[in-house]
């Protein structure tokens, strides 16, 4: 079937394509014009073909979730987006309106983006809220929008040639407000092949992504592919497959005005992973909860030591948790984390911690990951413990203290448990018996309804023999521990109940 696809996609090639493919070789003078390797390539996938007309196509795209499934590595479970694209070659503007299913969700409320490659927005009624260019990540998914962006674009050189995916091609590069990027087209055809560019990111410091543009197809005398991905140090995170398109009159299309400028730039991270300066909140005498708008923690002073229950968002919040730390427990004191859970934004302050010489207490299960994470070199933006390695090699490394059952520490003033349920295996719970206290790690997240990750620590706690008054976790305030076991008496809402 694949050697019959091929054989109509070459029957079907307009005459200007197999003439431009006949007369193309690496020495042409194009290699050397990124113009006119632009311009080849809008001209074979078929820009002035559409004409005043709209590309418009549904698509399936799957966001894997690598960074808060229930393993560090694959499988990874993928939110499924259904999509509906538009995509105006004249203005560059990409309208997508999307529906996801997630585990035991789903479909969401349609959501709608609109991008010309300069502003981005999330649309919904009379609201618009401007998204950070670096976090428009589905633009680069569509081809055609990528080569209207480097069509307009200024500065695009040519760097000769590379070997990719077996074959050469031909690499443009150009300066954008978020780094290089890099362009690879196939000379023999003039087809895009992937968009590359090095970006910074909270957990690794920086990745190597990749949009990867495969399996085209032709509808109407116009060019799309009909799988995108994008890759993240060569893992794929979005899988997009389109189906069928077709062209259509500007005027039957909803609305593809540009993005009007923000009028202060957007945030470059979400919601959940700024470090905005927490909140402090006394639970007792030496137990503290930090909160922001993303995560809460918790602070113990026992015996002396620090006993520091998770790092989130990265190494900013996790200097502000030190400076709280010296505000409420003077002195020098030995710090220790405890890791109780894995997702990339629940650990990304642990870096600064073992830069400051902490211990890290985590499921033996993390060790590995941990250490990836500890080990990574961060070269575009290094952190603390980056810029501490690079004045001695063997500075900062990891002293892991792994609890894989129940345990005491501090003389029996803190006690650790795994939860170990179906939903919560390689996590941790933390129980303060002299404060009656409870952290539930990320594992109660909501008092509305019975949830599986509540029933799994309620069980949890009364197989270790915990009896909690109160309760906190990442995502949940200081509680009372009735409130927890009351909520999984509660009936379920039927499907759709508002």
């Amino acid at each position: 079937m694949k050697v019959l696809s091929r054989l109509l996609f070459l029957a079907i090639l307009p005459t200007s394509v197999t003439q431009a493919q006949r007369q193309s070789s690496p020495q042409d003078a194009y290699v050397n014009n990124p113009a006119g390797v632009l311009q080849r390539a809008r001209e074979v996938m078929g820009f002035e073909h559409a004409a005043n007309r709209v590309l418009h196509f549904r698509a399936i795209m799957a966001a894997e979730q690598n960074y808060q499934s229930d393993r560090t590595y694959p499988p990874f479970f993928s939110s499924m987006v259904s999509q509906e694209v538009w995509f105006d070659p004249a203005s560059a503007v990409l309208r997508v309106q999307s529906e996801t299913i997630f585990p035991g969700g789903g479909p969401s409320p349609v959501s709608t983006t609109l991008d010309d490659g300069k502003n981005a927005e999330a649309a919904r009624g009379d609201s618009h809220v401007p998204i950070a260019r670096r976090l428009a990540t589905g633009r680069a998914l569509n081809a055609w929008a990528v080569i209207a962006d480097w069509s307009a674009a200024t500065g695009v050189r040519a760097l000769g040639q590379e070997v990719y995916r077996d074959y050469p091609r031909l690499v443009l590069a150009r300066q954008t407000s978020t780094g290089e990027q890099r362009l690879y087209l196939d000379p023999k055809s003039g087809f895009p092949v992937k968009l590359d560019f090095v970006e910074p990111h909270y957990l690794w410091g920086q990745r190597h992504i990749e949009y990867v543009w495969s399996t085209w197809t032709m509808s109407g005398g116009v060019f799309l592919p009909g799988s995108a991905f994008r890759l993240a140090d060569g893992d794929v995170e979005l899988s997009q497959t389109i189906g069928s398109m077709e062209l259509i009159a500007a005027d039957s299309t909803p609305p593809l005005a540009a993005p009007a400028a923000p009028t202060r730039p957007p945030a470059e991270l979400p919601a959940f992973l700024q470090p905005v300066p927490p909140e402090v909140t006394q639970v007792s005498a030496g137990l503290y909860l930090l909160s922001n708008p993303g995560y809460n923690e918790g602070l113990a002073l026992i015996h002396d030591e620090v006993y520091v229950f998770d790092a989130t968002q990265g190494e900013e919040r996790a200097r502000q948790d030190a400076e709280q730390i010296a505000r409420l427990f003077p002195g020098q004191h030995k710090i220790n984390v405890v890791v109780t859970d894995l997702a990339w934004p629940h650990i990304a302050g642990v870096r600064f911690w073992v830069s400051r010489g902490a211990t890290i207490i985590a499921h033996p299960a993390a060790r590995e990951f941990l250490q990836k994470v500890v080990d990574r070199k961060w070269t575009l933006a290094p952190d603390s413990l980056q810029l501490r390695r690079n004045r001695s090699p063997v500075a900062g490394r990891l002293n892991f203290v792994p609890i894989g059952q129940a345990t005491d520490l501090a003389g029996g003033r803190i006690r650790l448990a795994p939860i170990d349920g179906i939903g919560s295996e390689v996590a941790l719970m933390v129980y303060l018996p002299v404060e009656k206290f409870l952290w539930a790690s990320d594992y109660i997240q909501t008092l509305d309804e019975p949830t599986l990750y509540a029933a799994e620590v309620l069980r949890a706690a009364q197989r270790a023999g915990f009896t909690p008054q109160r309760v906190a976790a990442e995502h949940l305030p200081l509680t009372d521990w009735k409130a927890v076991q009351a909520a999984q008496t509660k009936t379920s809402k039927p499907s759709g109940t508002p």
